[in-house]
């Protein structure tokens, strides 16, 4: 028998199905994330309330692996930028670089689907 899941704030990643996963993500301004990488998943942004800066591109300077397929630099060599405000949704497809800017408060859905290759 099928189930129903019902999410309210996560505070780890859910996993909803088979390479689904959510988080309900609050970030309190100022902030710069550390520039990620991921081999193997796509993340779908979905905007809640507040103002973020989203840049992708590619990871540069030193590299850390922090799991498998899983990357994180300071430094981003930035190829967009996107403005994120409450109701945009953004897709990061696996393989591309991004970092998040939060200048006041910042909350969003993210959601992890697993990228078959």
């Amino acid at each position: 028998m099928q189930k129903a899941v019902k999410l309210s704030s996560a505070d780890k990643l859910v996993n909803i199905a088979k390479g689904f996963q959510a988080r309900k993500v609050t970030i309190k301004g100022p902030s710069t994330g550390k520039a990620e990488v991921h081999e193997f998943q796509h993340d779908l942004y979905v905007a809640l309330t507040g103002r973020a800066i989203v840049q992708v591109g590619k990871l540069i300077g030193e590299i850390e692996k922090i799991a498998e397929g899983e990357f994180r630099s300071n430094s981003i060599e930035m190829s967009e930028q996107f403005e994120m405000q409450t109701g945009d949704i953004l897709l990061i497809p696996a393989g591309l670089a991004h970092r998040v800017i939060i200048n006041e408060s910042y909350q969003q859905w993210v959601f992890k689907l697993d990228y078959e290759h």
